[in-house]
């Protein structure tokens, strides 16, 4: 009894760290998971010689795609369906797409110009969104930060060079820098 009883009391304590734990790695995994695919779709671009964009919806439930298209509805989920974040793939329409249901209770906000960035063919860097490549004196960058409920932030700043890179503005977050 008394093994049992020391072993409740250990659990009770570790429960709490372990939710912490928890919020913690999804709040980290979210602003890892967009830093990679904004790097992936930098390279995309240059690789296929083609203009990309990433589309945020910052709303909630919030979600991102990745499309040719400069919009998408990143919450559409039939390849097929009109305005569907869509790559082309051996000619077939691959989606792509993150849902906030991977990282529940993380929230989203963006300054990215109504929630679009993109990437030039050519250099990779961070494109002039609006209508068309030179349609806006405001380019692609921007930053998106995560949230979750301990009040934790996370920061995915995009550069007009293409650079990406992830900072804690508060330095909330163990292991990352604070943001500047």
């Amino acid at each position: 009894m008394i093994t049992l009883s020391v072993l409740a009391v250990l659990a009770s304590l570790g429960v709490p760290a372990m939710q912490e734990m928890l919020e913690r790695n999804r709040l980290k995994g979210a602003a890892q998971a967009l830093a990679e695919d904004l790097q992936w779709v930098r390279g995309e671009a240059i690789r296929r010689n083609r203009d990309l964009h990433l589309i945020l919806d910052p709303d909630s439930p919030w979600c991102w795609g990745i499309s040719e298209a400069s919009a998408c509805d990143c919450r559409l989920t039939d390849p097929d369906a009109a305005n569907a974040c869509t790559l082309p793939i051996n000619d077939t329409k691959v989606l792509k797409h993150i849902h906030d249901t991977h990282y529940a209770g993380v929230i989203a906000a963006t300054n990215f110009d109504q929630g679009v960035t993109g990437f030039e063919r050519r250099r990779g860097t961070t494109m002039r969104m609006g209508s068309g490549s030179a349609g806006s004196a405001r380019h692609g960058n921007g930053s998106v930060t995560f949230s979750n409920a301990r009040g934790e932030q996370l920061r995915v700043i995009l550069s007009v060079t293409g650079r990406v890179r992830v900072c804690s503005p508060d330095q909330s977050v163990p292991g990352y820098r604070r943001c500047n």
